[in-house]
């Protein structure tokens, strides 16, 4: 074989290659391509519940959750998070009674050397009654906030009782019945367009 049939079958070679992975690569990117690329936020965590119960996404499974990361002495956000939290999924139940009774609404504390249990439980009490606090230590805060990307840092600063602020993200994320990442909503929303948004992601 020449060298110049060689270099004919190198080019026509990496002419298909190329071919065949921009057609790769439109099938992923396209929303009507089989299977759909996922966000990698969420996965396996072991977490106690209000209730002094250790748990993980196991119990949760085959139920759409929907993921709030604060803490309890949150001066403002998290209180009015959970406001409107409960809100839409009341709403919701309104709206779409079957998606809401699945729906499993989870407050996880950023801030576990004060959220013990038993404030979690009383925190909580405040609020919708469907919810479900989950604490734990340190380190399985720390795993969880790395599963779901969550930002969260105590600040440095205290108060004459000695008392800290915890900065962090505050978004909603809605996972499936598997764990997997469906939608994330911000607190910024009504209750209305929270549950619009929820009945819009859930099957």
């Amino acid at each position: 074989m020449s060298q110049k049939v060689k270099t004919s079958l190198v080019i026509c070679g990496l002419g298909l290659a190329l071919i065949l992975g921009l057609l790769l690569r439109e099938l992923a990117l396209s929303p009507t391509a089989p299977q759909q690329q996922r966000v990698d936020i969420g996965g396996p965590f072991s977490l106690i519940n209000q209730d002094g119960q250790a748990v993980s996404e196991a119990d949760f499974a085959g139920r759409p959750m929907l993921v709030f990361f604060g803490f309890t002495y949150c001066p403002d956000v998290c209180p009015m998070t959970l406001d409107l939290l409960g809100a839409a999924l009341d709403e919701l139940a309104a709206t779409a009674p079957e998606k809401a009774a699945r729906l499993q609404a989870v407050f996880i504390s950023v801030d576990p050397e004060r959220d013990t249990p038993a404030q979690m439980k009383d925190y909580l009490s405040y609020f919708h009654p469907s919810l479900t606090g989950l604490t734990g230590s340190r380190a399985q805060i720390d795993a969880v906030k790395k599963a779901f990307r969550v930002y969260a840092a105590r600040a440095k600063q205290t108060d004459a009782n000695g008392h800290y602020n915890v900065d962090h993200s505050s978004l909603f994320y809605l996972m499936d019945g598997e764990n997997r990442y469906l939608a994330h909503f911000t607190h910024n929303m009504t209750a209305a367009q929270l549950a619009a948004g929820l009945d819009a992601k859930l099957d």
